[in-house]
């Protein structure tokens, strides 16, 4: 890459200089005020160390803006460095000059998903450098800001023992002319709490790890189950294994690490217990599969910071307990006053109804006018008395052996299918803690469960869609689109990603849908292991860049924060979120089965 082209009595000559002469571009400002580009040479760069090369650099930039730059020091230059990233520039390709082989420029450093990312690029002379070694430079360059080679060691050991000063120049050709080296700034000593040993670079690395590793794994350790359950775990959250101790996370600066933990934590030691609460407790987040940076960064700074995660008032839980009561309430009365007959009970994840509040309270603070639901037979009742507001009578009737078409019409209830009370749709008005009141329909559906999920988000799209002029305007925040699913069923389905594969189609977006995941941990009598290929139920939601965020259902204000999270997200992005809701399932498939039959341990707990 210091090879340059010279023509010599009309014929092409290669000019191997033998050595690096790396040319620096140095802004220099003038007395009148404006600016002029010089570029000042370290001479035989390839047999410096960094301590050297670091002093070299800082002498020549310091001789160039105090005007005291000598005509050698501009000699012997046989490759440019420029950095137009300090004026914001991203990427640059410039020119080269005669008798030079390449230029490197560097862009600005950005923050992208929590990460340092910069731009390096390499004009070069076609006519004797080939792209191919041109891109092995860059790979190489790439490996080395990557830590391999020990490279932030060989650095780190250099600047904590200036004056090892040289090395072996290796494959330098022709014999370097004398070069005097400026003296190397003594380091300044560290704080103790600050990294400073060699070794320091590879505990770096381990943090960097173990910080990545909650982030992507956290879930694996996650208590999710009310039954108890231990979860899996996974290796890579065990410090002992990246070698690291309190002692060395004490000197790890938690600022290197792009935590976003409140505070901010000053060190390793101090951030990691909250990185353990926040991927570790009883809500859990699977978001690194994202292609987007933004969404990735945007996640992690809502999540780490705990945003979300706001605590209810005294009054707020006395509200919340109220509503959990009544949920219950029915259940147990319906269980106690139609003894054996079907209805699919919400018991093992009664924080659905609360978490269908939320949802609408926060859509309709936004300005969401409906609210559209689909959901299977689990909870159907429950979700029509409560959140839909059908009156308990008219449910009531259905278990008594018949109903009134008149009364259920009048009522909101969508009567004449003749169909099975748990299949059932309405139509009713939610009134938010505001006093806005929000439209909304559950739609009605068949035992194919998922079935409704299309006719769900075409019933928003309509809603959303204002045809009064003679350009239908497309507004996402006019109507919502929730979608409780069966556990089983949302990987069993196909019509599930069928659905998913529409979310983000121009045509089809109705600007991010919330689902949740009922998840009892069974589908009829069928273990999940038996039943699906996945760790998780919500593992097809992946493939579509749908942020997962699983919850314990006994912890109610986790719940409450995931459904916080998920619409913010909505709000911001306008993409489909997946909350995970594990629970149980207090009896069996129906009140009529006898579970303890198919799954004695599961109804031990």
């Amino acid at each position: 890459m210091t090879h340059a082209f010279q023509d010599i009595d009309g014929k092409p000559h290669r000019v191997d200089p033998g050595a690096i002469g790396l040319g620096l571009a140095v802004d220099v400002e003038k007395k009148d005020g404006s600016h002029a580009l010089v570029v000042p040479v370290i001479k035989h760069a390839e047999t410096m160390d960094f301590a050297a090369f670091h002093a070299a650099y800082e002498t020549l930039v310091e001789k160039a803006r105090a005007n005291r730059l000598l005509p050698d020091d501009f000699a012997g230059g046989t490759m440019q460095l420029t950095n137009p990233g300090t004026l914001g520039t991203v990427a640059s390709v410039p020119r080269l000059m005669k008798g030079q082989g390449s230029i490197i420029a560097t862009g600005t450093i950005r923050d992208v998903a929590g990460a340092k990312i910069v731009t390096v690029t390499s004009t070069y002379d076609h006519r004797i450098i080939q792209g191919a070694e041109s891109g092995m430079f860059l790979r190489y360059l790439d490996s080395l800001l990557q830590g391999e080679e020990q490279f932030y060691e060989g650095v780190t050991e250099s600047l904590a023992n200036p004056g090892s000063g040289m090395r072996d120049a290796g494959s330098v050709t022709a014999k370097p002319a004398p070069v005097v080296v400026p003296e190397p700034a003594q380091a300044p000593t560290p704080p103790a709490s600050r990294i400073s040993h060699p070794d320091d670079a590879k505990y770096v690395a381990a943090a960097y790890a173990l910080v990545r590793a909650h982030r992507n794994f956290g879930h694996l350790a996650a208590h999710l189950d009310p039954l108890g359950s231990e979860p899996p775990g996974d290796p890579s959250l065990d410090i002992g294994r990246l070698g690291l101790t309190p002692e060395i996370m004490a000197r790890i600066p938690a600022e290197v690490l792009r935590i976003y933990c409140p505070g901010p934590p000053k060190t390793l030691a101090e951030a990691l217990p909250a990185l353990r609460a926040t991927y570790c407790g009883t809500i859990a987040y699977e978001v690194e599969h994202i292609g987007s940076h933004q969404e990735r960064l945007w996640l992690r700074q809502v999540i780490e910071s705990g945003e979300h995660r706001r605590p209810l008032s005294p009054e707020g839980k006395k509200q919340l307990l109220a509503r959990l009561t009544a949920v219950e309430a029915l259940e147990r009365f319906l269980h106690k006053a139609y003894l054996g007959q079907k209805r699919f009970s919400i018991e093992g994840l009664d924080m659905t109804v609360p978490m269908l509040d939320f949802t609408i309270e926060l859509a309709g603070a936004h300005g969401t006018r409906k609210a559209t639901i689909g959901m299977a037979h689990r909870g159907r009742l429950n979700v029509l008395a409560h959140v839909v507001n059908v009156p308990y009578q008219t449910i009531l009737a259905e278990f008594e052996g018949g109903r009134r078409e008149e009364t259920a019409e009048s009522e909101g209830w969508n009567a004449g299918t003749g169909d099975v009370k748990y299949h059932h749709g309405a139509d009713g008005v939610y009134r938010t803690t505001t006093g806005q009141d929000v439209a909304v329909t559950l739609s009605p559906n068949p035992s194919h469960l998922e079935s409704v999920n299309p006719v769900v988000e075409g019933r928003a799209r309509a809603d959303q869609t204002n045809r009064a002029t003679p350009d239908a305007q497309h507004d996402v925040n006019i109507s919502l689109p929730v979608l409780l699913h069966g556990d089983a069923a949302f990987a069993g389905q196909g019509v599930v990603a069928e659905t998913f594969n529409l979310a983000r189609l121009k045509g089809y977006t109705t600007g991010g849908t919330i689902h949740v995941i009922l998840n009892n941990q069974i589908g009829f009598t069928t273990d999940p292991k038996e039943g699906r290929s996945t760790d998780y139920s919500s593992d097809l939601a992946k493939g579509f860049d749908a942020p997962i965020i699983h919850v314990n259902a006994d912890d109610a204000e986790a719940c409450l924060a995931a459904v916080r999270l998920a619409m913010m997200y909505r709000e911001k992005f306008h993409g489909d979120v997946v909350i995970d809701l594990v629970g149980y399932r207090r009896y069996g498939h129906n009140e009529a089965d006898e579970p303890a039959y198919t799954q004695p341990l599961m109804y031990e707990r």
